[in-house]
C-alpha cells in the first residue's frame, strides 16, 4: 500500500474550487462594501474596495469549505423553486455605498398554500430566507449542543452578524420595491457532519434535526441589528470614499466594539484575514491609501 503525497485524482474538485476561489467576487450593485461583510472588520473591507490583492489568498481548504457551501446553496435553491415556484433567488439590493443579494425571497401566498406552518406570519408579504453552511463547532453552538458529553443546553440561535446580512437585504429590497413586505427573516442551517445515531437518540434529536436547523426571525429583532451595523458601515463607506483605509475595527456577534491586531494570536478574524500582511506593514489607524503598502505595490509593477 502506496499512501500519496499529493493526491492527484481525489483533489480534482478543489483544484476547481481553489482556482475559482482566486477570483475576485463584485460587489452585487457595484457598491465599494457589501451586506455580507457585517460585523466584519473595516480594514479588510477597505482593503477589499480598493480592490486590493490579497497578500495571504485563500488555500485549498478554505476554497473547500466555501466551494461546497456554494454547491449546496444552488442545490437548495433549485429545490426551492420546485417547492415554492414564485421564489426569487440572488435578489439583488443596495443601501447606499453597501450592496448584497438574498439566498431566496419567497411571497407569503405561496408559503401559506404549501404549508401548515406553526406560526403568525402578520401583514407582511414575503419571507426572506438565508442559509449559512457551517462546522460543527458554529451548528453545535447554536443549538447548544456539547457532543462529547451528549448534552443540551440553551443554544444561542444564528450568529447576529448572518441576521444583520439578511436584514440589511430585507431593507434593501424592502426600498427599492414599495409593494413586498418583509416582517420575517427565515435563517437556515447546514452542518457538515449529522450528530452520530446513538448520540441523537440520547440528546432527543430525530430526523434531520441532527444536521439541520431553521429559525424565525421577527423584525422586532433583525430591524435594530440590520440599522445598527448599516450606519457603522456608512462610516467605513465615508472612510473610504474620502482615500482612507478605516482603521481595524470589528463587531463581536454580541454587538460589542472588537479592536482588531493582526500582530496578536488572539483574533480568528486575523487569522483568516486575505489582507494580514498589508495591514501589519500600513500599521493601525486609519491609513491614507496613497501611502498604503498596496498602492506602492502598484507603483512598483
Amino acid at each position: 500500500m502506496i499512501r500519496t503525497q499529493t493526491p492527484l485524482i481525489t483533489s480534482a474538485l478543489v483544484e476547481e474550487l481553489h482556482t475559482k476561489s482566486a477570483v475576485p467576487k463584485p460587489t452585487a450593485m457595484g457598491t465599494p462594501l457589501r451586506y455580507s461583510s457585517a460585523f466584519g472588520c473595516g480594514r479588510q473591507q477597505g482593503y477589499a474596495a480598493f480592490d486590493a490583492e490579497p497578500t495571504e489568498p485563500m488555500d485549498e481548504a478554505g476554497a473547500w469549505a466555501t466551494g461546497l457551501g456554494t454547491i449546496i446553496h444552488e442545490a437548495l435553491q433549485d429545490c426551492i423553486s420546485r417547492k415554492y415556484p414564485s421564489a426569487q433567488f440572488e435578489v439583488a439590493s443596495k443601501v447606499e455605498a453597501i450592496s448584497g443579494s438574498c439566498d431566496a425571497l419567497i411571497s407569503l401566498d405561496d408559503i401559506r398554500a404549501n404549508e401548515d406552518w406553526d406560526v403568525d406570519w402578520g401583514q407582511g408579504t414575503h419571507l426572506l430566507y438565508e442559509l449559512k453552511t457551517m462546522g460543527t463547532y458554529s451548528f453545535d453552538k447554536q443549538l447548544g449542543w456539547n457532543r462529547m458529553r451528549g448534552t443540551v443546553s440553551e443554544g444561542e440561535g444564528p450568529a447576529s452578524k448572518a441576521v444583520a446580512q439578511a436584514g440589511m437585504n430585507a431593507l434593501g429590497i424592502m426600498a427599492a420595491n414599495p409593494d413586498i413586505d418583509i416582517e420575517w427573516l427565515v435563517m437556515g442551517s447546514i452542518t457538515f457532519e449529522a450528530l452520530s445515531k446513538n448520540k441523537a437518540a440520547s440528546m432527543g434529536v430525530e430526523g434531520v434535526n441532527r444536521f439541520l436547523a431553521e429559525y424565525y426571525i421577527p423584525s422586532s429583532e433583525w430591524k435594530p441589528l440590520a440599522s445598527e451595523e448599516l450606519s457603522r458601515m456608512r462610516g467605513l463607506a465615508y472612510n473610504i470614499e474620502q482615500g482612507y483605509l478605516p482603521d481595524r475595527h470589528g463587531v463581536t456577534d454580541g454587538g460589542q466594539f472588537l479592536e482588531l491586531n493582526p500582530d496578536s494570536s488572539k483574533f480568528w478574524q486575523c487569522d483568516y484575514c486575505a489582507f494580514r500582511t498589508a495591514c501589519q506593514q500600513d500599521g493601525p489607524g486609519q491609513v491614507r491609501i496613497l501611502d498604503s503598502v498596496i498602492t506602492k505595490r502598484k507603483e512598483v509593477q
